[in-house]
């Protein structure tokens, strides 16, 4: 079968992400969740100290943060780049295109989401909240890539630059951080927001759930599949 065209609408559900959007999202997500273990235990030896034996000790664990490194900072977003520009060349507009209604839907987001009604616009493909974790992602995601080249590789630095880069790292693990428990909960736990993980599992997303949180997007590139 054909691999249908992002809009279409087939069995109440509407195709939203392809293979290769979903491929790059998990290969993200999945480095990072093994950077962040690994690094608890860089981060804070003392209290995570039965982490690191379980992880064969510190030295292990520090190679095996580099080991994971290369995924999160080398595949994912090239593979969105080069095999799924369209679906690049989106999110990157999108993430920095703000106009009156993202900010209307932003100040809106987390008393809807907590459960206060908030009348809120309608939104494109990404709305105000997930252009918010997108653009920390990137930038986070920058921090942590160039911080850690130098702290990998500290002789090929500046020690004025090197001892910049811990700091910076670790910020920026804690900027993903925090994002990460907001972006937890919505996909798994708020009632309102789970269909978006399908979406981004399968590529499919129910249709309803995109009318009401995406209808911008929705209502431009839904088609009869």
């Amino acid at each position: 079968m054909a691999q249908p065209k992002i809009g279409t609408l087939r069995n109440g559900k509407v195709y939203r992400f392809d293979p290769v959007e979903v491929a790059a999202h998990w290969v993200h997500t999945i480095s990072f969740f093994a950077l962040l273990i690994t690094g608890l235990v860089l981060f804070a030896p003392g209290g995570a100290g039965w982490l690191a034996k379980l992880l064969g000790g510190v030295n292990v664990t520090r190679l095996l943060h580099r080991v994971f490194a290369v995924p999160y900072a080398l595949i994912s977003l090239p593979l969105l780049v080069f095999f799924s520009p369209r679906g690049a060349k989106e999110w990157f507009r999108e993430m920095f295109h703000w106009d009156k209604d993202d900010i209307k839907l932003m100040m809106g987001y987390f008393p809807e989401i907590l459960g206060r009604h908030a009348d809120l616009p309608e939104a494109p493909k990404f709305n105000a909240g997930e252009k918010f974790n997108s653009l920390l992602t990137l930038f986070t995601g920058i921090g942590l890539t160039l911080s850690g080249i130098i702290m990998w590789w500290p002789q090929s630095f500046p020690q004025w630059l090197v001892r910049l880069a811990y700091p910076v790292h670790d910020l920026a693990f804690l900027g993903m951080c925090s994002m990460l428990c907001v972006h937890i909960f919505l996909s798994v736990a708020h009632p309102k927001m789970r269909a978006a993980l399908e979406g981004i599992t399968t590529g499919w997303a129910d249709a309803e759930f995109c009318k009401e949180h995406y209808g911008k997007w929705y209502k431009k590139v839904v088609t009869k599949g």
